[in-house]
C-alpha cells in the first residue's frame, strides 16, 4: 500500500485537510469555513467542540471520497493560526477560544506599554504586547475576567487543541510559544520573569512542555479513531505554527529566503541565522535552529471574506446554485479592471492596522461613477499595499527580499499573485499544492513517522514550486503613484485615532 501524510491546516476562517504521498503530490483535499461568533464589539470567539466536530468530520470525508485505508496514513501533522487562545479548564475540557482577530483588548494594550517594566517585557519577547496575541488576552482574562483566568488549566494555541482533541495529550511547540508574547528567548521557555512583568506568573503552571514541530507528541486516541476514521495509534506530531507551515510546505528553508502569506493575516518573513532585532514586529523560532523575522497584522484576505460576505450575496448564491468558482469570477472582475489614479483606494484595517493599532478600515476617493468591481480591485490591491507596508519595514530592518515564495489564498489566483509581484517588486513564486499549510504540517508529519532522516530532506522531496512571476514595469509607475496616496490616507487615519 502506498503510505500518505495527514496535513491539517487550520487558520481563523477556514479548516483544511489534505493527503500527501513521500513526493509531496497531493491526493485529495477538503475544506470548511470556520465559524467565527463575535459575542461583543472587537470579540471574535471559536465554538471549540464545533471546530473538532468539523476536522474529524473532513478527515473521515476525506478517506472516504480519495478510497484511502486508514492504514495507509503513516503519521499526521496539524497547523493552525498562531495567537489568540485555546484554553482547557484545570479538568482538561474545553473553557475558551479566542481568535487572533480579536481586538478587545485594545485599551488593554495602551496600559501594559505605560508600565514602567515594558521595556523588559519587549527585551525578552522580542515583540511586546499587541490586541490579539496570547499573552496580552491573559492580561485581560485576569483584568476583566477573572474567574475565566482562575479556570484555566492549560494555554493552548489552535492546532495544540487539535493535537489534544486527536490523543489526549496536553504540549505545545517552539514556533508557536515564541510568537505568543509568553516566551523568553533569552531563557527559551515562557519565563517566571516574563510572565512576572506581564503580570500573570500563574500562568507558568498552565504552558505545556515545549517540542520541536516533527516530534510525536502522542498517538490517535480509540475516541478519536472511532470519529475520523484514522487507525488507533497512528502517530501525531506536535505540528507547525501556521506561518511555519506554510513557508516549509511551500519549499522555503534555506536562510535569507522570503515568506509571504495572504491569509487571515498577512504574513511576511524572513529566514534568519541570528535572533532578529526589535526592530521587526516578530520573531519567532524556525526549524533548525534558526528564526524568521516577522512583520504582519491581520490585515490580508479576512478583508476581502467580509467584502464578499457583504456586497457579494447574490454572486455567491448563484455560484452555488450553478456549482462555479465564485473566486474565479472575481478574479476576472480584477483582471478587466484597468489600472488608474481614478480607482478608489482601499485600507484593509477591519481588524485593525499595519502596525496592529486599532485604526479602522475605508473604501476612499469614491465617485458616483464607480462600480462594484472597482471596489473589488481596490479590495485585491488595498491587502497588497497593506503587505507592502510590512515588506518596506523589514526591509529598513536590514532583510534584502528580491524574491518570495507567496502562499495563502492569494497564490490561488495568477492575477494577484502578479500584482503582488508589481507592488513588491520582487519575483513572486508559488507553490504546485493548493494547500501549502498542510503540506508543511505533513512534511513534520513525515519527518516524525521516520520517513526522512530530518525535516530538511522532507522539504527538498516534498515542495516544488511554480515558474515565477516577474514585475511589470508598466504597471508599477501607477502603482506607485497609488501607494503614496494609500500611504497618505494611513497616515490621516492614524492621526484621527490618536
Amino acid at each position: 500500500m502506498t503510505p500518505y501524510v495527514l496535513g491539517i491546516d487550520c487558520g481563523n476562517t477556514g479548516i483544511k485537510v489534505a493527503l500527501f504521498d513521500l513526493q509531496g503530490r497531493e491526493i485529495g483535499a477538503l475544506g470548511d469555513k470556520v465559524a467565527t461568533h463575535f459575542p461583543a464589539p472587537g470579540f471574535a470567539q471559536c465554538d471549540m467542540a464545533a471546530l473538532w466536530t468539523q476536522c474529524a468530520t473532513l478527515i473521515r470525508r476525506l478517506l472516504e471520497e480519495w478510497a484511502v485505508q486508514s492504514g495507509q496514513v503513516v503519521a499526521v501533522g496539524c497547523s493552525g493560526h498562531g495567537n489568540g487562545l485555546y484554553l482547557l479548564d484545570h479538568e482538561a475540557m474545553p473553557l475558551l477560544a479566542i481568535k487572533s482577530l480579536d481586538c478587545r483588548a485594545s485599551d488593554l494594550v495602551q496600559t501594559i506599554k505605560n508600565q514602567p517594566d515594558y521595556e523588559l517585557i519587549q527585551e525578552l519577547n522580542r515583540q511586546g504586547v499587541w490586541p490579539a496575541q496570547s499573552a496580552t488576552l491573559l492580561c485581560w482574562l485576569r483584568q476583566y475576567h477573572p474567574e475565566t483566568y482562575q479556570s484555566i488549566g492549560s494555554v493552548l494555541f489552535c492546532k495544540d487543541y487539535l493535537n489534544f482533541c486527536l490523543t489526549g495529550e496536553i504540549s505545545t511547540e517552539y514556533g508557536d510559544l515564541s510568537a505568543s508574547g509568553l516566551y523568553d528567548f533569552s531563557a527559551g521557555e515562557a519565563s517566571a520573569a516574563l510572565l512576572t512583568a506581564l503580570a500573570i506568573p500563574e500562568m507558568q503552571q498552565a504552558i505545556p512542555d515545549i517540542r520541536e514541530c516533527q516530534d510525536v507528541m502522542g498517538r490517535v486516541s480509540r475516541e478519536a479513531a472511532a470519529l475520523t476514521g484514522l487507525n488507533e495509534g497512528t502517530p501525531v506530531v506536535s505540528g507547525c505554527f501556521d506561518i511555519v507551515a506554510c513557508a516549509i510546505g511551500s519549499g522555503v528553508w534555506q536562510s535569507q529566503a522570503a515568506s509571504v502569506i495572504a491569509g487571515s493575516w498577512s504574513i511576511n518573513q524572513v529566514v534568519t541565522d541570528t535572533l532578529p532585532g526589535r526592530d521587526v514586529f516578530m520573531a519567532c523560532h524556525f526549524p533548525g535552529q534558526r528564526y524568521l523575522a516577522v512583520e504582519s497584522s491581520a490585515t490580508s484576505a479576512s478583508n476581502l471574506e467580509w467584502f464578499i460576505c457583504e456586497f457579494f450575496k447574490q454572486e455567491k448564491l448563484q455560484a452555488k446554485t450553478h456549482n462555479v468558482d465564485l473566486f474565479q469570477q472575481l478574479n476576472a472582475m480584477v483582471a478587466d479592471t484597468v489600472i488608474s489614479d481614478d480607482l478608489p483606494l482601499f485600507h484593509p484595517y477591519l481588524y485593525g492596522g499595519c502596525d496592529n493599532q486599532p485604526v479602522q478600515g475605508n473604501f476612499s476617493g469614491l465617485a458616483g461613477w464607480h462600480k462594484k468591481s472597482d471596489l473589488l480591485y481596490a479590495v485585491y490591491e488595498g491587502i497588497v499595499f497593506g503587505h507592502l507596508e510590512h515588506v518596506g519595514q523589514l526591509r529598513l530592518a536590514g532583510q534584502h527580499i528580491d524574491t518570495a515564495v507567496l502562499s495563502g489564498g492569494a497564490a490561488k489566483s495568477r492575477v494577484w499573485s502578479q500584482l503582488f509581484a508589481d507592488v513588491l517588486d520582487v519575483a513572486i513564486q508559488t507553490s504546485d499544492c493548493t494547500e501549502a499549510g498542510a503540506r508543511g504540517a505533513a512534511m513534520a508529519a513525515a519527518t516524525g513517522a521516520g520517513c526522512f532522516p530530518a525535516l530538511q530532506q522532507a522539504v527538498a522531496a516534498m515542495a516544488k514550486l511554480n515558474t515565477p512571476l516577474t514585475p511589470r514595469p508598466q504597471q508599477q509607475a501607477i502603482l506607485h503613484q497609488r501607494y503614496q496616496r494609500y500611504l497618505a490616507v494611513s497616515n490621516a487615519l492614524k492621526g484621527l485615532m490618536s
